[in-house]
């Protein structure tokens, strides 16, 4: 897998802080849990909110790679719930200023899987056989409990990759940019490089520089992989349990109303 990391005009809007990591195993022992790569975005921030967005995804890193006998799923959703808990904490102590301004999004790639939560405006793109797929569509109705407003992760996707599968992952601005200016050029490339990147991005200079964000590309290389369905939503069992309690009460209600 090759990752291409871009930042579009960092400090060209107040307010609006953006970051992305790249977390790679470093030792033998992690390695089979892959690859974790986190992208956020801070709006209407002060300088010092930087350090939140820092401090979340480390957060989220340690919790990923804290035990390495967890599959790749099992360590994300650790990493998530460690990152809920240090957003409920910074809560506790007063600040809120985070909520409703935080967009962010982790992903885990190990091999041919891939894992991935999201909370706010960060889209999620996928890039198979010159079709576009919005991976993150089904998280995005995921709704947050009001009760707990600070756990802002809840449900995670997961899907299969194949060879040259492109997963484009881009913050709000960027997205509107991505969509008009670059998503059909890169569509018709049958591989993804440094080169080509940066030649779509140079041709299109001048209208880049209304936009700020960030741009993550992971370009898959996985030959011989065989296409499987995609992607996967993990609802927690109660909410399972409730969708069958209500699908049954719908078909007695309509038995009963057509009878």
């Amino acid at each position: 897998m090759q990752v291409f990391d871009y930042h579009i005009n960092p400090k060209s809007k107040k307010g609006l802080i953006f970051k992305s990591f790249y977390f790679q195993p470093e030792n033998e022992h992690e390695k089979p849990l892959g690859d974790l790569c986190i992208i956020g975005e801070f709006s209407d921030s002060l300088s010092k909110d930087k350090k939140i967005l820092e401090d979340l995804s480390h957060n989220i890193k340690e919790g990923y790679f804290s035990d390495v006998h967890k599959t790749p799923l099992e360590a994300l959703k650790s990493g998530l719930q460690k990152g809920n808990k240090f957003l409920e904490e910074l809560s506790l102590q007063g600040n809120v200023r985070w909520l409703g301004n935080l967009s962010i999004a982790a992903i885990a790639v190990n091999g041919v899987d891939i894992h991935f939560s999201k909370s706010g405006n960060v889209k999620l793109l996928l890039l198979r056989s010159g079709e576009y797929h919005d991976i993150g569509e089904n998280l995005e109705f995921q709704k947050q409990s009001p009760d707990k407003p600070t756990q802002i992760f809840s449900n995670v996707a997961s899907g299969n990759l194949i060879d040259k599968d492109r997963v484009i992952i881009l913050t709000q601005e960027l997205f509107e940019f991505f969509h008009i200016h670059i998503a059909e050029p890169i569509s018709n490339f049958p591989s993804v490089t440094p080169n080509t990147l940066a030649k779509l991005l140079k041709d299109n200079k001048s209208e880049m520089k209304e936009y700020s964000g960030v741009m993550f590309v992971m370009a898959i290389n996985k030959k011989g992989i065989k296409r499987q369905w995609w992607p996967i939503i993990k609802t927690p069992l109660a909410k399972k349990i409730a969708l069958i309690i209500a699908f049954i009460v719908i078909l007695l209600l309509s038995f009963w109303i057509f009878r």
